[in-house]
């Protein structure tokens, strides 16, 4: 009988009044940035409403609530360049123009595939900007006979070409908005080749967003 008592029973009360817990949920609301609509009820950009008395929610379906993020990716063969520092943003957007006309709001992340080609964003217009970066790599890392590196079998510019892609990276992120990399006026990608004799280079973009 005790058993059957205790399953005919109502539910025991909370241990602390949901009163009590009110002030902690509606500042916890607000630093998510709900917006209070009425007393203990919140609501998001229209479409969720919360009531903190009796735990009551009412979500809209995900779709409803903005639109979802969604992903391309494409592959960019940049040909053979020579030794030097190159602008290669025409190339690039010719490319994934058709991908990038589909985002409002997004990311671009370009990934060079390569160890001794490397990629920055610097000056589009004057191009003894590209001259002069190639001077100073040429000038900071030493490169022939008297350079101290001990990796040599692919040829004396490869231990250099392997550091000048470190010292610049591999990858860019660059914001998307509505269709169009969205850079500085004097803003353009470099492709930079460290190599004397280049082979072509791939470049995988992935673009993210909305």
């Amino acid at each position: 009988m005790p058993l059957v008592t205790s399953l005919l029973s109502p539910p025991p009360q909370p241990l602390i009044s949901t009163s009590k817990l009110r002030p902690i949920t509606k500042l916890a609301a607000r630093s998510l940035g709900f917006a209070t609509t009425r007393k203990n009820t919140f609501r998001i950009s229209g479409q969720q409403r919360f009531s903190v008395g009796n735990l009551h929610s009412d979500m809209a379906a995900p779709s409803s609530v903005g639109s979802p993020a969604k992903w391309a990716q494409k592959t960019v063969t940049i040909p053979a360049q020579k030794r030097g520092c190159h602008l290669i943003t025409s190339m690039i957007v010719k490319e994934i123009g058709n991908e990038l006309s589909g985002f409002k709001c997004g990311l671009a992340h370009l990934f060079l595939q390569h160890t001794s080609a490397s990629l920055t964003i610097n000056e589009n217009y004057d191009s003894d900007v590209r001259y002069d970066t190639e001077t100073f790599l040429n000038r900071i890392v030493p490169e022939g006979a008297s350079a101290p590196w001990m990796h040599t079998l692919e040829g004396p510019d490869d231990m250099p070409a392997h550091i000048k892609s470190s010292m610049f990276g591999c990858t860019l992120t660059i914001p998307v908005t509505n269709g169009k990399l969205n850079m500085g006026t004097w803003q353009g990608i470099w492709l930079c080749e460290h190599r004397d004799a280049a082979t072509p280079r791939r470049i995988v973009v992935t673009i993210n967003g909305i």
